[in-house]
C-alpha cells in the first residue's frame, strides 16, 4: 500500500520529485501554455489561503464549475490539500440544477471559470479560475488532514433521476490511484490527453489524479471534435488517452470512412492489410502495418482505456489489428470509482478484467457484483438510508449483474433493475439484445426495455420492446418515414429468428431523437421509459 494517504501528501511530494516536469498544459492562442509540478504547488498553495481568507475551514465545502482546463485540478487540489471538501459539478446541467446542488452541498464558495459564472450568475462567493494565477503567494493552511477525511462530495444522477452525493475519503481516492496507477508503467514522459468531464469520478482518478501521482503530463484537449483531438495528440505526442465507447467507436468508423473516400485502391490495399494483421501476434509488426494510422494519433500512443459503458469487443478487436490496444475497465463512482480493469500483459476481448489488487469482489446467487476495499466510499452525503440500500456489511452492492471466467476476468451482463423477467420466469439482459441490433444496418442506436403486456392470456408478464433511432444517413436516398419503419421492422424480424425464442423482440418503437443519457453516455432508460409513454 502506498505511504501517500492524502492529496495534501501528494502534491508535497510531486513538488519535489517531479519540479520542473510539465503537469498540466493546454493550448491558447495557438501555443501550448505548461504548468509544472513546482508552479502547480505554488498556485494550488496560493488558492488555498485564498479559500481560507474567505472563511473556508477543514470539513467545509467548495464547489468547482468549469470546463475541462487545468485550473480544475488546480482548484480541486487546493480545496482538498488544505482539508475542504470539493464539489465537483457538472457544466452541462443547468442553472436550477446546479444550485439545488450547491444547497444540498452546503457549498460557502464556488471557484468557477468566467464562462460558467457569465452564464449562470450564481449569487454565492466565487473566485474566478481565470484570476488564480495572480493571487498573492502564500503557503499552504496548516491543518492536518487524514486519510479517513472527507475529499470530495461526487453527484451522481447515474440511470435512475435523482442525484446523490457520493462521499469520497482522502483514502478511497488515492487507494484507487495507487492500485490503479501501479498496474502501468507510467511516470514521466507520459502525456495523458484529458477529454472526459472532469467532475466525472471515472477522469477525476484516471485522467487526472492518476497521471499526477506518477508524474506524468496532461494536455488538456481544445474541443471534443475529432480533428481537435487527433491535432493535439500530434502536436503533444499523447501517449495515453481515457474515453467512452462513443468516442472510440467515432475513430473507428473515421478510419473506415477515411479509407472509403480514397476510392477502390486503397480499400484493397486496406482489405490486404487487415489480412495480414489478422496472422500476426506481435503489436509491434501490427503497428508497422498502419503506420499512416498511427501517425494520425501521434504515433506515440501506448494505449486507450475504455470505461463509463460496456464497448463493443469488435471495436476493441478492431484497433487490435491496427497495433492500437484499448482497455476497459469497470467501476462505480461510489467506488472512487475504478474496481477492475485490463491490463497490457493481460486484455481480455468482452471482459472488464481483474479486481485490483486492494479490491474483493464477489457475485451473489442472484447474480449481482458486490465489492468491498479501501476504495469504497463512506456512504451518500446526508442519506443514510440511500447508503443502507447500498453497502451490507462491508459491501457495496453494485446493482450490476456479471460473472467471472475460470481465470478471473470479469464479465458485465445486465444491471438488476434493467433485467426483463419473462413470463417463463427467464432473464433476459437489454445490453446483449442491444448489441445485437445495433449491428443491423440503418441503425444508429436502441434501447431494449421490459414492457408488462397489459391484456390477454399474458397480462402483467413482461415482453422485450426495442426503441430504435434510425441512422437517416443509412436512408438519404430512401427518406420515406414508412420505408424505414418497414425495413426496420423486418430487420428484427429477422434478428428474431437467430434469437432463442425468450429473448424475441415483441415490439419495435421508433424514435427521431437521440436517446437520453448521461454525461458518460449510458442511457437514461428510465427516462427512454418515460419519454416514450411506457
Amino acid at each position: 500500500m502506498t505511504s501517500i494517504l492524502t492529496v495534501r501528501e501528494m502534491l508535497e511530494v510531486n513538488r519535489d520529485k517531479f519540479g520542473r516536469l510539465t503537469a498540466f498544459q493546454i493550448k491558447r492562442n495557438h501555443l501550448y501554455y505548461k504548468y509544472s509540478f513546482k508552479l502547480v504547488y505554488e498556485l494550488a498553495s496560493a488558492l488555498a489561503a485564498e479559500l481560507k481568507k474567505r472563511g473556508i475551514t477543514k470539513g467545509e465545502r467548495v464547489a468547482v464549475l468549469s470546463e475541462n482546463r487545468p485550473e480544475w485540478g488546480l482548484a480541486y487540489l487546493a480545496i482538498a490539500g488544505m482539508g475542504g471538501v470539493a464539489v465537483p459539478l457538472d457544466a452541462q446541467l443547468t442553472a436550477e440544477e446546479i444550485k439545488n446542488l450547491l444547497a444540498d452541498s452546503g457549498s460557502r464558495v464556488i471557484i468557477i471559470s468566467r464562462a460558467m459564472e457569465e452564464k449562470h450568475h450564481f449569487q454565492l462567493s466565487k473566485i474566478l479560475m481565470e484570476q488564480i494565477e495572480d493571487l498573492p503567494s502564500a503557503d499552504f493552511p496548516v491543518v492536518e488532514v487524514k486519510p479517513q477525511d472527507l475529499a470530495a462530495i461526487v453527484y451522481t444522477s447515474g440511470t435512475t433521476g435523482a442525484p446523490k452525493g457520493v462521499m469520497l475519503t482522502h483514502g478511497n481516492i488515492l487507494s484507487n490511484v495507487y492500485a490503479v496507477s501501479h498496474l502501468f508503467a507510467i511516470g514521466p514522459g507520459d502525456n495523458f490527453l484529458s477529454v472526459l468531464p472532469l467532475h466525472h469520478a471515472f477522469e477525476t482518478t484516471a485522467g487526472f489524479l492518476g497521471p499526477f501521482y506518477m508524474g506524468a503530463g496532461i494536455t488538456y484537449a481544445e474541443s471534443l471534435k475529432s480533428y481537435n483531438l487527433t491535432r493535439n495528440m500530434q502536436e503533444t505526442g499523447v501517449t495515453v488517452m481515457c474515453g467512452v465507447p462513443l468516442l472510440y467507436n467515432l475513430f473507428y468508423d473515421g478510419i473506415f470512412r477515411e479509407v472509403e473516400e480514397k476510392g477502390g485502391v486503397m480499400r484493397a490495399l486496406f482489405s490486404i492489410l487487415v489480412f495480414l494483421a489478422k496472422g500476426l501476434y506481435s503489436q509491434w509488426l501490427r503497428r508497422k502495418l498502419f503506420a499512416l494510422i498511427h501517425r494520425q494519433f501521434g504515433g506515440k500512443i501506448r494505449f486507450f482505456v475504455s470505461g463509463g459503458a460496456a464497448i463493443d469487443p469488435d471495436i476493441i478487436y478492431g484497433f487490435e489489428l491496427f497495433g492500437i490496444t484499448v482497455l476497459q475497465g469497470y467501476g462505480l463512482t461510489e467506488s472512487a470509482p475504478i474496481l477492475t480493469c485490463c491490463t497490457l500483459e493481460n486484455n481480455r476481448l468482452g471482459s472488464v478484467g481483474r479486481p485490483l489488487e486492494n479490491v474483493e469482489i464477489r457475485i451473489t446467487g442472484e447474480g449481482e457484483i458486490i465489492a468491498r476495499g479501501p476504495n469504497i466510499m463512506p456512504g451518500y452525503y446526508k442519506r443514510p438510508d440511500l447508503t443502507a440500500e447500498v453497502i451490507k456489511e462491508g459491501w457495496l452492492h453494485t446493482g450490476d449483474v456479471g460473472r467471472f471466467d475460470d481465470e478471473g476476468y470479469l464479465y458485465i451482463t445486465g444491471r438488476i433493475k434493467d433485467i426483463i423477467v419473462t413470463g417463463a420466469g427467464v432473464n433476459v439482459y437489454p445490453e446483449e439484445i442491444e448489441y445485437f441490433i445495433n449491428k443491423i444496418g440503418g441503425i444508429q442506436e436502441s434501447c431494449v426495455l421490459g414492457v408488462r403486456v397489459r391484456e390477454g392470456a399474458r397480462r402483467g408478464m413482461e415482453e422485450v420492446w426495442a426503441i430504435i433511432v434510425p441512422d437517416y444517413e443509412f436512408f438519404k436516398k430512401q427518406a420515406d418515414l414508412s420505408y424505414i419503419e418497414q425495413y426496420l421492422k423486418e430487420e428484427t424480424k429477422k434478428l428474431n429468428q437467430k434469437l432463442a425464442e425468450y429473448k424475441r423482440i415483441a415490439q419495435v418503437k421508433i424514435r427521431s431523437i437521440e436517446l437520453p443519457k448521461t454525461t458518460t453516455r449510458k442511457v437514461r432508460r428510465f427516462q427512454v421509459r418515460r419519454e416514450m409513454g411506457l
